[in-house]
């Protein structure tokens, strides 16, 4: 057990987190940034602790309270939740009047912690509702995936081929002190260190991205899809809901700047910055097009659908999005999905193919969409494959990827 005492500008800065994003809704990442960015006086230790400490009570949340409410009703405030994530995590509080709390409820605390909570939604810490929606879904599995989404995620980084190799890169950030775990034959880097590499010189200068294993499977799944590799020049992808841009980026890279990659979104906010990213990675392949131009578009080859979605596949890294997602919105997005699907397969030439992908684990969003799709145009379309990736079955997120070809090719 580690001692610590918090003082209480930490203890301010978390509740001021906690209440940005259970009060005012707004996205974790960004208030835990945005704070941090605000309060540059804090040190190193400090700033790790505060982000350590509001990722986990929002991703614990649920838990967290049934535990204070085993010890008292007065034990509801954000100090509370913060006291109890600190004592979850084994730290032992050197300054407990801070949180107004005694040494006799510190021991009880202690002993509800080791009790086992007999209901699932509430020891992994999901909205009843939801947890009941993704049992009726997937099945008895989802218990599983439930707490495989609530592991701390790893961080993973794309070497970009254009500007340096896997080799290369791993021995300049080993000379930085980087430590990494070379996975898949070199394919994927995964951090262990704690560095700030966002803030690296080799960061930007291109020769890497921060992108979860999933998401760099879907830029693979569609390079792999490309049967005659001996084209690529002439070939041509629309990615269609490409956001930041970081399938756009992998893509430049496997196509090695060859053909011509389309990028928008609906929300032309999103690729503010692709261009600055492709001009640092140094793809040159890469158009960015305006959304309501996309329908002029003709005889493409491939058709990426990255899909709006849940983004339950995400709940490592957006763990509160938990609270946010309702059946209402799922259906909301299935109904986005099947939407994009029926309307943009105009763009692509006769022989063109489809890969749909989603970072979700909902049947929903997956493999009954793409049921339903087929079962609109089982005269036209078939399903060559599919992936479901879950978190599960390795160390990244979920993701849903499938490949949807002409059956007249």
């Amino acid at each position: 057990m580690q001692e610590i005492k918090v003082h209480p500008p930490i203890l301010n800065t978390i509740t001021l987190c906690l209440k940005a994003i259970f009060e005012a809704h707004q996205v974790a990442d960004k208030v835990v940034a945005n704070t941090l960015q605000e309060n540059k006086n804090f040190g190193a230790r400090d700033r790790s602790t505060i982000a350590e400490t509001v990722y986990d009570i929002v991703r614990w949340k649920l838990k967290y309270e049934y535990q204070l409410a085993q010890l008292g009703e007065q034990f509801t405030y954000y100090k509370h939740l913060v006291f109890v994530s600190f004592v979850n995590r084994n730290y032992a509080i050197k300054n407990i009047e801070l949180f107004d709390i005694t040494n006799s409820e510190v021991l009880r605390l202690n002993e509800i912690i080791q009790k086992a909570i007999d209901e699932k939604y509430i020891e992994q810490s999901y909205p009843k509702t939801f947890y009941d929606f993704c049992l009726d879904s997937i099945g008895a599995s989802w218990h599983q995936i439930a707490k495989a989404l609530n592991v701390k995620p790893s961080v993973y980084i794309r070497v970009n081929s254009l500007k340096t190799s896997a080799a290369n890169l791993i021995e300049i950030l080993y000379k930085e002190g980087i430590e990494i775990e070379a996975l898949a034959k070199n394919s994927y880097l995964k951090i262990l260190s704690k560095n700030n590499l966002k803030n690296s010189l080799y960061y930007k200068q291109g020769l890497f991205e921060f992108q979860d294993i999933g998401s760099q499977e879907i830029g693979n799944f569609l390079f792999h899809a490309i049967e005659d590799k001996s084209k690529i020049d002439n070939i041509s992808i629309l990615d269609l809901c490409a956001g930041a841009g970081g399938k756009s980026l992998h893509l430049s890279a496997l196509l090695n700047n060859r053909g011509k990659i389309y990028a928008t979104d609906y929300h032309a906010a999103r690729l503010k910055k692709l261009q600055l990213r492709a001009t640092q990675a140094g793809c040159k392949n890469i158009e960015i097009i305006d959304f309501k131009s996309v329908k002029n578009l003709k005889n493409i080859d491939f058709l990426l659908i990255d899909a709006p979605c849940s983004g339950s596949g995400t709940f490592k890294r957006q763990a509160d999005l938990k609270y946010k997602i309702s059946t209402e919105k799922i259906n909301e997005y299935t109904q986005i999905q099947e939407n994009l699907l029926a309307t943009y397969i105009s763009t692509l030439k006769k022989n063109g193919k489809i890969v749909y992908a989603t970072c979700s684990i909902l049947p929903q969003e997956n493999q009954l969409q793409i049921q339903n799709f087929l079962a609109k145009n089982k005269t036209q379309w078939q399903e060559k494959q599919s992936q479901q990736l879950l978190p599960t079955m390795y160390d990244g997120d979920g993701f849903f990827m499938t490949l949807l070809e002409r059956k007249d090719k």
